[in-house]
């Protein structure tokens, strides 16, 4: 069985090892390849290893098994640099992609720049801040044809961009035709008030249709409004009017998300009738 469209292939990458999952290396190394198999295996992308944590990575890999990687950097040029090498010698291995954030201290413009610089020659993406003269670091990402990437949320209410700031943020990539991807709160297709924390989450499925709108040249209140909508029949009836080959234009731009549960988003899209 498969999701049969190409909005969510390879759409959810696999974060076990992230808050607030926090999963071991054995047991997340151990789901990935039962995630890669499933019934819902298309929408499965990378596996999202911490360079820091890649030689632990690679001594517990079975030996029989491969693994597609996108290395998040978390120590630096130098320690990004050891660890494609170290990843280079094993044939286990197949990095795919690099992400990145630019050292907050500096200037924005200076730490972006900075840390384009030593990226290899893959994919790879590089962290947005929320912060005052953003579309100038997009500016310097688009220069470079480079990707960026956007947080969602995280352990407070304010890690959560409003609708207004994603829209600026999906219209401003696709009017530079820069990718990008989305990391943390992204566990739900639909934007909901989460019952536990009560802050108010994205869902995946809103910010794929609103980059849908955005790559069709929608202007600012239809993305916002595709970012607000919480019917989910709403949104079902939207998706029905995505073509494969708008489909492909918008995931172009909107690579994907990161979460630790793959089973989450599963869930949501099969409630929705939308997996298999």
């Amino acid at each position: 069985m498969s999701t049969g469209h190409p909005l969510f292939t390879a759409l959810v990458d696999d974060a076990a090892l992230f808050p607030p999952g926090c999963a071991s290396m054995p047991d997340a190394l151990a789901a990935h390849p039962h995630h890669r198999s499933a019934h819902y295996a298309d929408i499965v992308g990378r596996f999202l290893c911490p360079a820091s944590r890649l030689p632990e990575l690679i001594a517990t890999l079975p030996a029989e098994t491969s693994i597609e990687l996108s290395l998040i950097a978390d120590t630096g040029p130098t320690g990004l640099d050891e660890a494609l090498v170290l990843g280079l010698a094993d044939d286990r291995i197949d990095i795919e992609a690099v992400e990145v954030a630019p050292v907050q201290e500096l200037d924005l413009m200076e730490a972006v720049e900075r840390a384009l610089e030593p990226l290899p020659p893959i994919l790879a993406f590089v962290e947005v801040p929320r912060s005052p003269g953003w579309t100038g670091g997009l500016d310097a990402i688009a220069a470079a044809g480079r990707g960026a990437k956007l947080r969602t949320g995280g352990a407070s209410a304010a890690a959560f961009p409003s609708e207004a700031e994603l829209a600026a943020f999906i219209l401003a990539c696709v009017t530079r035709d820069v990718p990008f991807k989305c990391t943390a709160g992204l566990h739900n297709a639909l934007r909901h008030r989460d019952s536990a924390s009560s802050f108010e989450q994205h869902g995946f499925l809103n910010i794929a249709l609103a980059t849908h709108a955005a790559v069709l040249g929608e202007g600012t209140e239809a993305v916002e409004a595709l970012l607000a909508e919480r019917d989910g029949s709403r949104l079902v009836a939207t998706f029905g009017q995505v073509t494969d080959h708008d489909a492909r234009r918008t995931r172009a731009n909107f690579v994907g998300f990161g979460s630790c549960s793959i089973l989450e988003p599963v869930a949501d899209l099969t409630r929705l009738g939308l997996l298999g």
